[in-house]
């Protein structure tokens, strides 16, 4: 996942959907919101 110069490593070693609280965790260290994430 890459937002401008931040790149992030998204594990995901089973191969299906992540979690809420990963994805939740993974957006708060990117610096993307919500909102931002969802495109309201």
């Amino acid at each position: 996942m890459r937002r401008g110069d931040v790149t992030l490593i998204i594990p995901n070693f089973h191969e299906g959907d992540i979690g809420v609280g990963l994805l939740s965790r993974l957006l708060r260290q990117a610096g993307v919101s919500r909102e931002e994430w969802l495109g309201e």
